[in-house]
């Protein structure tokens, strides 16, 4: 590890224990295009936000997979759902404090065209069946924890709406596991609408229980301000 790298890595930790000053957040926050730079700020937040699905798929072909160095692999592919190009990302005092990773729904389809599903991707396949391919999927959303319920996780979904609208897409869907209340009640402040549940059975390396929700927003609908976000959903 070089002093860079050193140097990051305590950034981060002085992100997730920082104290907030809600006035000045508000007046100096800024959403943004994702670089390459943010790797380290956008491994650790996907993981925030989907890290304990992604270590039931991964742990299951290895058990010693690290999530946070498979989501620096999948940042570090431009083509791929974590690229720079679809992720966004709330920005204070040159600090990333957030990230909103979106793109076209059918991304999902075409990256698992002609691929063999392990068992455990097999396990969550209600899930993935439940994508609409013609809408903007928000894949994954998360702030540091010291920066939760200042309107961050709101600011980020605007700017996905946004983008989405821009693009000519009629609808934004994101997928949210039942058992997390406090990411439905975020999305249900917001507007989102539950479109489909995907039943998945139980298992004892998935630490979610009652399914999967797919929400959908209809591009044109008015974001209701005031919703806060924890980090999983």
């Amino acid at each position: 590890m070089n002093d860079q790298e050193i140097s990051r890595g305590q950034n981060l930790l002085t992100l997730q224990s920082a104290t907030v000053d809600a006035s000045s957040l508000i007046a100096g926050l800024s959403v943004r295009r994702a670089k390459a730079t943010d790797y380290n700020e956008l491994a650790y937040l996907a993981n925030l936000a989907d890290g304990d699905t992604l270590s039931f798929i991964a742990q299951g072909l290895n058990p010693m997979a690290d999530p946070l160095a498979i989501y620096r692999d999948m940042i570090a592919d431009a083509t791929g759902m974590y690229a720079c190009r679809n992720c966004l990302v709330a920005e204070l005092d040159g600090n990333v404090i957030g990230l909103a990773n979106a793109f076209s729904a059918r991304l999902i389809e075409n990256e698992l065209t002609g691929i063999e599903l392990t068992a455990r991707e097999k396990h969550l396949q209600p899930r993935t069946e439940l994508n609409d391919p013609q809408s903007y999927l928000l894949n994954n959303i998360a702030v540091f924890p010291a920066y939760r319920r200042w309107g961050i996780g709101t600011r980020l979904v605007e700017a996905v709406v946004a983008e989405a609208s821009e693009q000519g897409f009629s609808s934004i869907t994101l997928h949210v596991w039942a058992d997390n209340t406090q990411a439905i009640a975020f999305y249900q402040k917001l507007g989102f609408k539950i479109d489909g549940h995907a039943a998945i059975s139980w298992h004892p390396e998935l630490p979610h229980l009652g399914g999967s929700f797919l929400f959908r927003l209809p591009i044109g609908s008015s974001i209701h301000p005031g919703a806060s976000i924890g980090a999983r959903r």
